[in-house]
């Protein structure tokens, strides 16, 4: 089997995508491919820039025009990206990454006071919170032959469409899901482990000015810095607070007409659980996509259904710096006696 293994990898056709003109490349031997029934491979891989740049969270932003590396998978990060409310809430997400990335350090370091002539002591930082620890993140996408004989668009939406949509489900459910996601070991978002200082609950229908703006005190009282705050909650919560005004008599309501809180911005996710609001600075929970991004065309495994089975894999890691940019807000849960 294992032969066999090795003269099936050698016989697959494989193409290195290291710029925009190859997707044109790789869809006419992917259209190939199919039509022989052969196996073929697509490696998609992106450098990143030494320095970073190109936002205000102080991070690589593959979708930024100021991006100073060269975009070599922008056909696949660019859906990825618009496909989560990552991008517009600050997670910085960089590509390409090698070896043990760690992440850089952002506002951890203070000053201290110091006699004349006497020397400084080291600033210490848990290093361990900074280092991005990736596992392996998978989509398969069957398509039959019908349907790829109908169109000629579907090969190259199923690789730069679909398949990064399913891909950032994932990370949107892993970035706001108050829970460790079932079978990730490192893969923790930012709201499963929130300081019991920055938990807040309600009892009432919809949340109150001054419960979501405690969410806010809590956060900047860390010493966070205030630039890219924002509420993620489920539309039906936002739709509530559109109609609930900010006291009684006002004629202003809670989530103004802007869709802002108090001038923050709210956004909207359905990985949020219902009645819980989330708040913090996202740029503290960046994410990184390791190595190349493989696709495998597979016309064997799926053979009796006639159809063709489309694999991606990537390593993926999100890493919170600090657990103090975040905070939530939750409903209380009633019990009723018997």
């Amino acid at each position: 089997m294992d032969i066999l293994e090795m003269k099936i990898k050698a016989a697959t056709p494989t193409i290195e995508v290291t710029r925009r003109e190859d997707i044109e490349e790789a869809n006419r031997q992917m259209r190939e491919c199919v039509k022989s029934g052969k196996r073929f491979e697509l490696k998609i891989s992106r450098g990143v820039a030494s320095d970073f740049g190109g936002n205000t969270s102080g991070y690589l932003n593959p979708s930024a025009s100021t991006n100073p590396s060269p975009v070599t998978m922008g056909d696949i990060v660019e859906p990825l990206y618009a496909k989560t409310i990552l991008a517009a809430i600050g997670s910085p997400l960089l590509t390409g990454l090698k070896g043990n990335y760690q992440w850089p350090v952002v506002e951890t370091f203070d000053a201290t006071i110091n006699d004349e002539g006497v020397a400084l002591g080291d600033t210490k930082i848990d290093v361990t919170k900074l280092i991005a620890k990736p596992e392996r993140m998978g989509v398969a996408v069957p398509i039959t032959r019908e349907a790829l004989n109908e169109t000629d668009d579907l090969l190259r939406l199923v690789c730069t469409q679909y398949m990064p949509v399913a891909a950032a489900a994932l990370m949107n459910k892993i970035m706001f899901s108050t829970a460790k996601v079932a079978k990730a070991t490192n893969l923790v978002g930012p709201f499963v482990n929130v300081k019991a200082s920055n938990k807040k609950t309600y009892k009432t229908d919809a949340p109150a000015l001054a419960d979501l703006l405690a969410l806010k005190g809590a956060v900047l009282g860390a010493n966070i810095m205030p630039e890219g705050l924002c509420y993620v909650m489920t539309e039906t919560t936002k739709a509530l607070l559109e109609g609930t005004p900010k006291w009684q008599g006002a004629n202003q309501a809670i989530v103004d007409d802007a869709g802002k809180i108090s001038g923050v911005p709210v956004f909207c996710s359905s990985y949020v659980a219902e009645g819980t609001v989330l708040f913090g600075s996202f740029k503290y929970a960046p994410q990184g996509l390791f190595g190349e991004m493989s696709i495998i065309i597979d016309p064997y495994t799926l053979a009796r259904k006639n159809s063709i089975d489309f694999v991606l894999n990537a390593d993926y890691a999100i890493t919170v710096l600090r657990e103090e940019a975040f905070a939530m807000l939750s409903k209380e849960t009633t019990t009723t006696k018997p």
